[in-house]
């Protein structure tokens, strides 16, 4: 009898079966590995105006755009949601990310290909707020604001010009229909390294999965260069 019928080979079988799950539920849940930002050769210069937020939730990471940066189709983000100043945005797997106890097996089938959902709630900083740990702030170059709203209006699902609204999520945030593909190798931090690329910043999507990737990328050059501890002003006018 070979190897395969031995007491020893049948006691590494549970260990096995479980190596798959648990690589899910790595990739599912962020964990961190270092990751640098795009190299480039000319260093867009940064220009007067509102920064970006970059939040880190555990395993995820989304965008902090303030509300007066959301028009054209995406005003309608900002008339459906409670008022507030910032309008926090996150990208993830439509089942997996609007589930309210999701369990493994909706876990598992978000390795493969499938709908995408952005999920939007407001956001309002108390008095004197800084960056954290949480939050990071970023200076965006000339024509960064358009760029990342060309991103988003790319990838929420508006046919004829309305937004498909999917459900509430507790009492204030909302889904909305993606027009992305989750899998595994497109994630919610490569979309959000997407989007910093869209918005003209250095910054590279490429073979990032984890939210410690994101955050290692946010800490090193060049994207630490855009980085603003500034207190946050609420109020002002659309950027270009």
């Amino acid at each position: 009898m070979g190897a395969k019928g031995t007491p020893a080979a049948r006691r590494r079988r549970p260990a096995t079966r479980l190596a798959t799950p648990a690589v899910a539920l790595l990739i599912l849940a962020g964990c961190a590995r270092p990751s640098a930002s795009a190299p480039t050769t000319s260093m867009p210069a940064i220009t007067p105006g509102p920064p970006l937020g970059i939040v880190h939730e555990g395993w995820h990471t989304g965008l902090i755009v303030p509300e007066a940066e959301l028009t054209g189709v995406l005003r309608s983000l900002r008339v459906r949601l409670a008022a507030a100043p910032f309008v926090v945005i996150g990208w993830g797997q439509r089942r997996y990310y609007m589930a309210r106890d999701p369990g493994l097996l909706t876990g598992l089938a978000a390795l493969f290909p499938s709908a995408s959902v952005i999920h939007v709630r407001p956001w309002r900083p108390g008095p004197g707020y800084r960056s954290s740990r949480h939050r990071t702030w970023l200076h965006l170059p000339a024509g960064g604001w358009r760029g990342l709203r060309v991103f988003l209006d790319r990838a929420l699902a508006h046919p004829h010009g309305h937004l498909q609204a999917l459900g509430a999520h507790g009492r204030r945030g909302l889904f909305f229909a993606s027009t992305e593909t989750y899998d595994a190798f497109h994630t919610c931090n490569t979309w959000t390294m997407q989007a910093l690329h869209a918005a003209r910043l250095p910054a590279t999507s490429t073979d990032v999965l984890f939210a410690g990737q994101v955050s290692s990328a946010l800490h090193v050059a060049p994207l630490r260069r855009f980085q603003t501890t500034l207190m946050i002003t609420p109020g002002h006018n659309s950027s270009s």
